[in-house]
């Protein structure tokens, strides 16, 4: 299947759900003025709460949105049936309330190694969405790279007691219909020197090491360079292209990580683990996941999992729910 089959197959469940579920006939528009039956029309696209949220969770979405862990809504939340963060939300939003979450996460066979309870206690109720941790290094964040328009963020933050009960945190990367992870912004800005970017094709991690000025980020303040200091023998594996491994897909990957060993580093977390959840059918992130396994040695501190095993167990202690996300993203009825 390509690319393209496997998105309009997506897309294809999602349109006929707007339509025949929730009765909405209309196109949206693009900011091109071009009309889709992907987007939605307004006003469903300046709602505030999603129209493509799952109807049960829609109150705990607005009470999360009235805390003090409200999170930021894409661009794309509300205008775009295939919205990544609703799709992320729907997933984890009726599992993590549940009494049963550590059942399901148990029995799905995804949790972090040694995961025994979520901590009810931390964040909101043991979970909250874009996760980047503020209360270390103030505004500018872990890696110093936030700010109202841009920054590493986590899409879900689990926090968690492992068999020890120590307090540990799971974060997690949800993809949808996406074909590539985020890709060094530095890289692709137009604020770009010739010379650092001739430094992105050429040099590698130990050249970047030795001169951090190499960088584009780091010659605007951001820590990525310095954390790898620290952090670079957890990078130690194989890497078979040119240059800084991270100027392609496997940017986002090495900042999420980054951020999961900086907590670890900083003590606020005895472990920290990272995973990538996507789509079942969505194989074309595979091939950056691969090599960033590589790039680090295999650590089992990064792994990857799809959705449907947390659906597929769920089934049993929530079958209303994993039947309509079934339906919705799966397209089986």
């Amino acid at each position: 299947m390509s690319y393209q089959d496997f998105q309009q197959r997506v897309y294809s469940y999602l349109i006929k759900y707007k339509k025949e579920n929730l009765s909405i006939i209309d196109k949206g528009t693009s900011a091109r003025g071009v009309e889709h039956d992907c987007l939605l029309p307004k006003p469903y696209c300046d709602a505030i709460i999603p129209v493509m949220l799952y109807e049960g969770i829609k109150s705990t979405v607005v009470d999360i949105q009235k805390s003090k862990f409200a999170y930021k809504p894409h661009l794309a939340a509300s205008r775009h049936v295939a919205s990544s963060q609703t799709a992320c939300i729907n997933l984890f939003v009726p599992i993590l309330e549940s009494e049963y979450a550590d059942k399901i996460l148990k029995a799905s066979g995804i949790a972090p190694k040694g995961f025994d309870h979520i901590d009810r206690e931390q964040l909101r109720k043991g979970y909250c969405f874009e996760y980047w941790e503020s209360s270390l290094e103030g505004p500018k964040g872990l890696l110093g790279d936030h700010s109202p328009y841009a920054g590493t963020d986590s899409d879900v933050a689990i926090a968690y007691r492992n068999m020890d009960n120590e307090l540990c945190l799971w974060l997690i990367e949800h993809k949808l219909t996406e074909r590539e992870f985020t890709t060094c912004g530095g890289y692709r800005s137009k604020g770009i020197s010739v010379s650092e970017k001739a430094n992105c094709t050429s040099s590698g991690i130990k050249e970047l090491l030795q001169n951090q000025d190499k960088c584009y980020y780091h010659n605007r303040g951001y820590y990525y360079w310095k954390i790898m200091e620290k952090q670079h023998s957890f990078f130690c594996g194989k890497y078979d292209g040119a240059g800084c491994p991270f100027r392609g897909g496997m940017n986002q990957l090495w900042r999420n990580q980054m951020l999961a060993l900086e907590l670890e580093n900083r003590g606020v977390f005895a472990e920290v683990y990272f995973s990538v959840v996507s789509h079942p059918e969505n194989c074309f992130l595979d091939k950056t996941m691969n090599e960033y396994r590589q790039l680090t040695n295999n650590s089992p501190k990064f792994y990857d999992f799809k959705s449907d095993a947390l659906v597929d167990v769920a089934v049993d202690y929530l079958p209303d729910w994993s039947s309509w996300y079934k339906k919705v993203y799966l397209g089986i009825d």
